[in-house]
């Protein structure tokens, strides 16, 4: 054996054996971002409290985000308010949604139904039946072109699923997502195992749904199923079979928040319109989340606030 190969059996056996072998360099590759992402949940656009403008503003600040998004999850309360809104309101606020986002944004966008962007649930209010074409969801899923207000879809190399977890309920509405929903779910699960992302509009976990849900006159927390999903537990427990479940974004409460739990990254985007266009909530800038999406499974996250301030 030449003494050059000799030589080089014995660097590479005593390396083992202190455990400093060195790794192929493949393995040293850096990961690469797949996608930039931007989260961005409750707009509450309207007419008034310049709720217009500054939606152009914040979709204008996330197109100039460098390095570029490539996406926008629209994370639902898309406008003011359908439930109880009459036809002509509920159609200026969504002729107002659709022209600022074409105006101002030039990647795809991806829209997730909110308890606000469902039309007439509250039929004195909104002076509805409940018999009009577009009543209840079906002017959502009719303006983007959805056959259901839930779907999935991929993009470099990342799977998404958008649910609608808005139930309608003699109080209101709650949140849950309703067994055909679930069993698509489950379905959709397994036909991939790329990194997925969920994004639901109420939380399915969340540490937000707690701020000031203590009852002192009780002495006890009380968290409704309008501030969180009800069948959260079964959720999370599909999420667990599925260990490519990496991230479930909501909005909904207007703050931000972020719960690691058994493998899945659940964060609530805060609000593009902070306290519905009246400053900060709960100290909480208007603002919204940016997910840098890698290659790897992993991510890389940050709230953006856009720098509006009440007029």
């Amino acid at each position: 054996m030449a003494d050059t190969s000799r030589r080089q059996l014995l660097l590479a056996a005593g390396a083992a054996a202190t455990g400093l072998l060195v790794q192929p360099a493949m393995a040293l590759a850096p990961k690469r971002r797949a996608l930039r992402v931007a989260h961005m949940t409750d707009f509450h656009i309207q007419p008034e409290l310049a709720a217009t403008e500054g939606s152009a503003k914040a979709l204008k600040h996330a197109m100039g985000q460098k390095p570029k998004v490539d996406l926008i999850l629209a994370g639902g309360d898309l406008i003011m308010d359908a439930y109880a809104q009459t036809e002509a309101r509920t159609k200026t606020q969504w002729d107002l949604f659709t022209k600022v986002t074409k105006a101002e944004t030039n990647v795809p966008i991806k829209p997730c139904l909110g308890n606000h962007d469902v039309w007439g649930w509250n039929k004195k209010d909104s002076n509805t039946t409940g018999s009009e074409r577009q009543w209840g969801k079906r002017w959502f899923t009719d303006l983007f072109e959805l056959p259901k207000p839930y779907y999935s879809f991929d993009q470099a190399g990342w799977h998404f699923v958008v649910l609608d977890n808005i139930l309608l309920t003699p109080d209101g509405y709650n949140g849950l997502v309703e067994p055909e929903q679930m069993e698509w779910l489950k379905q959709d699960l397994q036909t991939t195992t790329k990194p997925t992302v969920i994004t639901s509009h109420i939380p399915i976990l969340s540490i937000t749904s707690l701020a000031g849900a203590y009852d002192k006159t009780k002495g006890d927390w009380t968290v409704g199923g309008n501030l969180m999903t009800k069948n959260s537990d079964d959720l999370r427990t599909l999420f667990g079979q599925h260990k490519h479940v990496k991230i479930a974004l909501s909005g909904h409460i207007h703050m931000v928040d972020r719960v690691d739990f058994s493998g899945v990254s659940y964060m609530c985007g805060g609000a593009v319109c902070g306290a519905w266009w009246n400053g900060a909530n709960g100290g909480f800038n208007p603002g919204y989340r940016v997910l840098d999406l890698f290659d790897d499974g992993s991510f890389e996250t940050q709230y953006i606030e856009w720098g509006w301030k009440k007029s």
